[in-house]
C-alpha cells in the first residue's frame, strides 16, 4: 500500500488523485499528512500541490458528471469524514472505466452512498448557516463567529458576500482557526496568526484598526492553522457550488 500525503486542501487532494492515474498506483491510500501516523512497512509519497495536475482532475470530472457532479464531489471533500478522500478516488476510478455511466446514481455501491450522505449533510449545514448566521457590529465592522460541524465557511462567503455588499463583514470559524473578511471590494481569507496580514503595505489604516478591534472583542488565542485558508478551496471552484449564490 502506498500512502499518499496532501496538504489538506482540495487542490492538493486532486493533485494527489492525478498521480494515482499518473504512475498507475493500483493499491494507494490518499490521507491529510497532517494524519498520518507511519508504521515501519507503509510507502509513503509527499504530493506536491500542482494546480495544473488539479485543474485536469477538475474538468475531467465536469466533462463525465457535469458541474452537479463536481459539486458532490466538492461537498463530500469538504465533510472531512473518515476515508471520505478514498470513497472519491474510488469514485473517479469508476468514472474513468464507464465515463458514460451515471456512476454517483448507483446507490448500491458503498463508496457513492458514503460520498452523496456527506455531500447532502454539508448542503444542509451550507443552508443553515445563510439562515441562522447573525452578525454583530462593533464599530464599522460587522462579525459573526460560527463553528459548523463541517468544513462550509467557503460555500456561504458567495451568499453574504452579495446580501451585504455594502457592509465590511467578517466570518470566523474558532474551530478551525480561520476566516473571511469582507473590504467593500473583495473577500481576504485570513487565519489569526497569519504573519503577513495587516502590514501596512498590503491593508489599510481603516482596515488594520477594523481587524485590532474584531480580535480583541472575541478575544481570539492566536493558532497556526493555515489549511484551512482560502487554498483549501480557491474562489474558481465556487462556480459548482450554484446552491450558495444569493
Amino acid at each position: 500500500m502506498i500512502y499518499l500525503l496532501y496538504d489538506s486542501s482540495f487542490e492538493g487532494f486532486l493533485t494527489a488523485i492525478f498521480t494515482t492515474f499518473e504512475y498507475r498506483y493500483s493499491q494507494v491510500y490518499i490521507v491529510a499528512q497532517h494524519h498520518y501516523s507511519p508504521t515501519l512497512f507503509d510507502e509513503e509519497q509527499i504530493i506536491y500541490t500542482n494546480s495544473t495536475k488539479a485543474q485536469r482532475v477538475l474538468t475531467k470530472i465536469e466533462n463525465c458528471w457535469g458541474k452537479e457532479g463536481v459539486s458532490v464531489v466538492l461537498k463530500a471533500f469538504l465533510s472531512q469524514e473518515e476515508r471520505i478522500e478514498n470513497d472519491l478516488l474510488e469514485a473517479i476510478c469508476m468514472m474513468i472505466r464507464h465515463p458514460k455511466e451515471k456512476v454517483l446514481d448507483n446507490f448500491a455501491h458503498g463508496a457513492i452512498v458514503h460520498i452523496r450522505k456527506a455531500a447532502k449533510s454539508v448542503g444542509r449545514e451550507v443552508h443553515r448557516l445563510k439562515e441562522f448566521v447573525r452578525f454583530e457590529k462593533v464599530g464599522e465592522l460587522y462579525f459573526a463567529k460560527i463553528a459548523p460541524k463541517y468544513d462550509v465557511l467557503p460555500l456561504v462567503v458567495p451568499h453574504f458576500k452579495v446580501r451585504f455588499s455594502d457592509q465590511k463583514w467578517v466570518l470566523f470559524d474558532p474551530d478551525r482557526a480561520y476566516g473571511f473578511y469582507y473590504d467593500l471590494k473583495e473577500v481576504i481569507s485570513f487565519t489569526p496568526s497569519d504573519k503577513d496580514f495587516g502590514k501596512p503595505s498590503q491593508l489599510s489604516d481603516d482596515y488594520q484598526r477594523l481587524w485590532k478591534t474584531y480580535f480583541q472583542h472575541i478575544n481570539i488565542t492566536e493558532r497556526k492553522n493555515s489549511r484551512y485558508q482560502l487554498s483549501s478551496m480557491p474562489k474558481r471552484y465556487w462556480q459548482y457550488l450554484p446552491e450558495v449564490e444569493g
